[in-house]
């Protein structure tokens, strides 16, 4: 159990060099999960911005398996990774899915629904930009009420700018039954540590 964040490990499993922009709170939230999570992981990420700054051919960040494919695939895609690992006989292995709001509140639930469905043996980690920040500032589901995105901006008639509430994502999850369910904050790194330590990681 890591006590404070002098007790995390020194090995660097997402390393300086990608490019995310100056002060992005996601490559420092990466770089703790991974100290947490051990060599012993796959990570997917699906189209997003961690795919873009962590990872840009021919270069990459990730010093432990990482697999890409397309923005809704996420929680088949680690589904299908433990599987596979299940019938190889490989039991030692962190499966983790790490997409954005987008990829998960809209895009992506269908899929991220059907393995909270079948209690499949992984971790998922949703980093809530509260917009497609990617792709140049979209509402998503994850938008909160009232805030301003390039496809909600206040106007002459509706002045708050989004219309609608934020998804409740974990509530959705929660209503699937899956084991465990968490929120957490860069802001907060012991209470993330020890959240990702409660996934009963390898």
């Amino acid at each position: 159990m890591i006590k404070s964040l002098r007790d995390l490990p020194q090995e660097e499993l997402f390393v300086s060099g990608h490019t995310a922009c100056p002060g992005c709170g996601a490559p420092i939230a990466i770089r703790m999960i991974m100290k947490v999570l051990g060599k012993k992981t796959i990570v997917h990420t699906p189209a997003c911005c961690l795919l873009v700054f962590g990872s840009t051919h021919p270069y990459t960040s990730w010093k432990v398996p990482f697999i890409h494919t397309a923005f809704e695939n996420t929680g088949a895609v680690i589904s299908g990774i433990r599987a596979a690992l299940e019938i190889k006989g490989v039991e030692d292995v962190n499966v983790v899915g790490i997409a954005g709001d987008g990829g998960t509140a809209d895009i992506g639930l269908q899929a991220l629904s059907g393995a909270a469905e079948r209690n499949d043996d992984v971790i998922y980690i949703c980093y809530d930009n509260e917009a497609y920040m990617n792709t140049g500032i979209q509402r998503s589901g994850a938008t909160p009420y009232g805030a301003w995105t390039t496809t909600s901006p206040p106007g002459k008639e509706w002045k708050v700018g989004e219309d609608r509430p934020k998804k409740d994502v974990p509530m959705i999850m929660m209503a699937h039954n899956v084991p465990y369910v968490a929120t957490m904050s860069i802001a907060k790194p012991m209470d993330l540590i020890r959240k990702v330590e409660a996934t009963g990681k390898i």
